[in-house]
């Protein structure tokens, strides 16, 4: 709906029926069978239709009756055995009369009046008199409204309906068709205070959730190939244009009994916590058949595929290409079309709510049935949105009590007992000395109020922070008139597209306006009076008012000019002749390819035509110079020299414009351009590239948005795959002893044979020892025999036990192998994701950096803005890079004034920053003596930093525990690489460094005698038409 001063404009109400219908009397025979104690017969009154319960339902009912109003008439209900309201208006919606207590009335029961009715069918509205529905199409004819969706302003109402259907119509279009239905599923009957907190539940939960088009589309056919379900693949980390084919749920899903998609059937439950729909319904173990159609594709897996014999046999079918198997992971969504804004824009357009207390977002009745969704709520959804309801009111009314002290808190409070008087007095003011106290020493928490912040010697002089501000220069061109010079040269260049003027250095404007040759003029001069003389009328050739300062808005202008008069003596009347002639010329259009010949004498006309005394103090001067010069003094009397005319009495005779432009003071030239340039602020095409440009910062903030959220999570991820340090419980390191074991020593393994042969030797020893205290009296063979089979399987033992521990050595051995080729290949993985992770970041951190220039672009094309005020209100203003000048060209930064200026603070703020934080002024001015020195400024007073030494001089200054201090550092850094290469480009162009980087040689043509020219004469208007 079209907005008016942002806020929805209200329609016309719609005349009841009774205003446009006329009833008849009933028919005596209709109720002649009836018997006496029947109903009595209805009232002609009584058999006219209802009124609609809305203005959509009254707007039905007055286009059927005035659409054929016999038809209408002749099918009414009359009800004979009673009835109530409600089973009237039922009676009425439907025509077809089918119920037993109802008959068809032979004759009319209404008439439409014989009356007039206009209707606005852009609205709806209709009106029984043309001067109400004059007045109101006039109302919406008038340029006041604005677009709700795109934002145009200054628009009727007409257009901004249109702007914003063919808006509504883009978006359905970019919408994925396969996601409208779950999204809508979702947000069916859902209680939530703000849309935006809706859209990003939503968002939230179909992100990485996908959907084929067999899905809820499958009837319809797909007639725009670029509607259909269009995802980025990632494929060996390049992404390509492919289309869903198939989706493949898991094999464990067990979907709801009141489950409406096939797929993703808990995600429409918004109701239900994420990680249980997660634990339910997990996105990433669904499986997608995708098909390649990106052109860039066919080069590789395409062709391979194509090459292999699988190609599509279908000729002429676009979706052409591999067909693989992915996850969720893999696929991602073109932003263009699914995002947190498109999403929030889609389902505000298709949702609505009423205007009582936590009402559910419902979808209107069109979209519901376009989708077969549900319109009425079950009862189960009604009970549970009513018992929300009761326990939301019930909360708010305890607050309510709770904050005016109508009821007790919930947290009981312990009864203290009471103090006698005396002491109960003691113990205030103790308690106001306790207040009062912290209240003047008033500890800081970092950054704090600037003023509260004080330079500390054992602090800051170790950070390297001075105390002194470093003295800026009040050297500046023009004097007092700096401001308006700088006002000048940046509206310019902020103004250059819709202008068509090329950006040029503020030394170059300077002496442009110091130029004084009059038959080589200043090319920047030239072009800046030509494309605000241009800018004028064409202004007015699109039928515009004529334009006026800003600062005479309102004010009636001055009809006698006969008493005007210059400081030199010129009047209007001796410059009358010499300026009707131009006043007529100037309104036509000065051409780039006739080097803007005649824009002197435009000049003089646009003068004469629209300045005056007050906005232009010194134009009858200016006029006189420009259009007279002083008459060459004779070399002998004669009759011819005598004066014939006021203006050559005084010395003066005709001139040219072209000859006495250059000669004109250099103050006067800044008036007139500033004078020209406030005239063309009010134009239409000035307006217009403001808009653009409000537009276009607001898609820039939705970008920047959406990366650094991109950022944030690759960051998080980044983090994810660093080692974290393992730390012993005693807090010591872990050191690993290695001993070096000789064979033969008493330390060598266990698996030596030496050592084997000890154990063997020594057991048999036992053995032998034991034996022969047994028995002493056996011979000599026999215990020899007995020792050897003893020996033997002591020796089987050991064989048995060494194979074992050799076995489970092996076993170890391949155990660790193993892990460690597990550990590198984990490595060599997470070290490929970190490069992957890390390349994303650097890739995303330039595009930030592009939109922070697009964003400082636009901004400034709205309003000039400092980078931020010091501590004690000083601005501190860097202006390149402003609107259409671009501060980055080719890869170099573009030179606009290469310095940093200093703005001296208002005395009314310096007081008001006093007063917010509660400091005497003496004590204020007192510091600001200590603090700035003698660089100190008056206020209004500019001054300015033009060496990068100084600039980084006043970072030092600048104290980051200080609000404002922190601020301005901040946008300092943040710039500090551009800053530095213009004040570097700056400085080559005065010729005081070289320029390192080669210079490329421009490929042009130039007529012959020409001669390249450098500084503010080689200036040329690449924007020129």
């Amino acid at each position: 709906m079209p907005l008016l001063k942002r806020k929805t404009v209200l329609t016309f109400p719609l005349p009841s029926l009774s205003s446009i219908l006329q009833p008849l009397a009933p028919p005596p025979a209709l109720f002649s069978d009836a018997s006496t104690d029947a109903a009595p017969a209805p009232r002609p009154e009584d058999l006219l239709p209802p009124d609609g319960k809305d203005d959509e339902e009254q707007l039905e009912r007055l286009a059927a009756i005035l659409a054929d109003p016999v038809i209408a008439s002749r099918r009414v209900r009359a009800h004979v055995n009673g009835g109530d309201e409600a089973d009237a208006e039922a009676a009425y919606a439907k025509p077809v009369i089918d119920e037993a207590d109802t008959v068809e009335l032979p004759n009319p029961a209404w008439k439409v009046k014989n009356a007039e009715v206009f209707y606005i069918p852009e609205t709806g509205e209709m009106f029984l008199d043309y001067e109400t529905y004059a007045s109101r199409n006039a109302f919406y004819s008038q340029q006041l409204f604005q677009c709700e969706v795109s934002g145009k302003s200054n628009i009727s109402f007409f257009k901004a309906q249109q702007s914003e259907l063919k808006e509504v119509r883009q978006l359905h279009s970019r919408f994925p068709r396969q996601l409208k239905k779950a999204v809508l599923s979702a947000v069916q009957f859902q209680i939530e205070g703000k849309l935006e907190n809706l859209a990003d539940k939503v968002f939230e939960r179909f992100h990485n959730r996908f959907f084929d088009e067999e899905s809820e589309t499958q009837s319809l056919p797909v007639t725009d190939p670029s509607l259909t379900a269009e995802v980025f693949v990632d494929v060996q980390g390049d992404k390509y244009l492919a289309r869903v084919v198939r989706t493949f749920p898991p094999k464990n899903l067990v979907p709801p009994p009141s489950a409406t998609l096939p797929t993703h059937p808990y995600a429409t439950d918004l109701a239900m916590p994420n990680d249980e729909v997660v634990e339910r319904d997990d996105p990433m173990k669904y499986f997608y058949n995708v098909r390649l159609i990106e052109e860039g594709a066919e080069e590789g897996i395409v062709a391979d595929y194509e090459a292999n014999g699988n190609g599509d046999d279908a000729g002429g079918e676009r979706w052409m290409g591999s067909i693989m198997e992915v996850q969720a992971d893999k696929i991602s969504r073109d932003r263009i079309n699914f995002s947190r804004a498109m999403l929030k824009r889609f389902i505000r357009d298709c949702v609505q709510r009423d205007a009582a207390v936590y009402s559910p977002w419902v979808l209107k009745r069109a979209v519901a049935l376009r989708y077969g969704l549900p319109t009425e709520m079950s009862p189960e959804v009604r009970e549970a949105i009513a018992a929300y309801r009761e326990r939301q009111m019930e909360k708010r009314k305890r607050e309510r009590d709770e904050r005016l002290g109508l009821a007790p808190p919930t947290s009981e409070v312990e009864e203290v007992p009471e103090e006698p008087p005396a002491k109960k007095r003691r113990g205030k003011r103790d308690v106001k000395e306790e207040v009062e106290e912290p209240r003047r020493r008033k500890p800081n928490k970092y950054p704090a109020e600037d003023l509260l912040v004080d330079w500390s010697e054992e602090r800051d002089a170790p950070a390297g922070r001075i105390e002194v501000r470093p003295a800026p220069g009040k050297s500046l061109p023009f004097g007092d008139q700096f401001e308006k010079f700088l006002t000048v040269w940046s509206f310019l260049n902020v103004m250059g597209k819709p202008l068509g003027l090329s950006s040029f250095t503020l030394d170059d404007f300077e002496h442009s306006l110091y130029h004084s040759d009059a038959y080589a003029p200043a090319p920047i001069l030239v072009e800046i009076h030509a494309v605000l003389l241009n800018a004028l009328a064409t202004d007015l050739a699109a039928g515009h008012e004529p334009t006026m300062p800003l600062a005479h808005c309102g004010k009636p202008t001055e009809a006698d000019t006969d008493y005007w008069e210059g400081a030199k003596g010129a009047t209007t009347d001796t410059l009358r002749a010499a300026c009707n002639e131009w006043a007529v010329k100037w309104k036509t259009h000065l051409s780039a390819k006739d080097g803007r010949k005649g824009w002197e004498g435009a000049l003089v006309g646009c003068l004469w035509e629209r300045a005056t005394l007050e906005s232009l103090p010194n134009f009858l001067d200016n006029l006189l110079h420009l259009t007279h010069e002083e008459r060459a003094p004779p070399t002998r009397p004669t009759w011819s020299t005598a004066a014939s005319s006021a203006v050559s009495a005084t010395g003066l005779v005709p001139s040219k414009p072209e000859k006495r432009y250059a000669s004109l003071h250099f103050l006067h030239k800044l008036d007139i351009v500033a004078f020209l340039v406030e005239l063309v602020a009010q134009t239409a095409a000035v307006r217009e590239f403001m808009e653009e440009s409000t537009q276009a910062l607001t898609e820039v903030r939705k970008d920047q948005a959406e990366l650094k959220r991109e950022l944030k999570r690759i960051q998080t991820e980044r983090f994810a795959l660093d080692p974290k340090p393992t730390v012993e419980a005693n807090g010591d390191d872990v050191l690993s002893i290695s001993i070096d074991v000789k064979p033969g020593s008493p330390l060598a393994s266990t698996n030596g044979h030496a050592h084997e042969h000890d154990e063997l030797e020594s057991s048999l020893a036992a053995d032998d020892h034991d034996d022969g205290n047994r028995s002493r009296a056996s011979s000599p063979s026999s215990d020899a025999r007995a020792a050897a089979g003893r020996r033997q399987r002591a020796m089987r033992e050991k064989a048995a036990e060494r194979e074992a521990e050799e076995a489970v050595r092996h076993a170890k051995q391949a155990a660790d192998a193993s892990e460690a080729k597990a550990k590198r290949a984990e490595e060599r993985h997470a070290a490929a994701e970190k490069k992957r992770l890390d390349d994303e970041a650097a890739v995303i951190t330039a595009k930030l950096r592009q939109l922070d220039l697009e964003f400082r672009s636009h901004v400034y094309t709205l309003r000039a803005r400092p980078l931020g005020t010091d501590r004690f209100g000083n601005r501190v203003w860097w202006i390149d890079g402003m609107g259409s000048a671009p501060l980055i060209e080719d890869g170099r930064v573009v030179l606009g004034t290469g310095r940093v200026y200093v703005q001296g603070a208002d005395a009314t703020e310096v007081e008001m920053l006093a007063r917010m934080a509660e400091v005497p002024m003496d004590e204020v001015e007192a510091r600001r003596a200590k603090e700035e020195g003698e660089g100190r400024l008056a206020s209004g007073e500019w001054a300015i930093y033009d060496t990068i030494e100084q600039v980084h001089a006043f970072t030092t200054w600048l104290n980051p525990r200080g609000h404002r201090d922190l601020n301005v550092a901040r946008q300092l850094a943040q710039w500090m690489p551009e800053i530095e290469a213009g004040f570097k480009r700056r400085r080559i162009a005065s010729g005081l460094e070289q320029d390192d980087e080669p210079r490329r040689a421009r490929l042009g043509r130039r007529a012959a005698g020409d001669e390249e020219r450098d500084g503010y004469m080689g200036w040329r208007n690449r924007r020129a038409e």
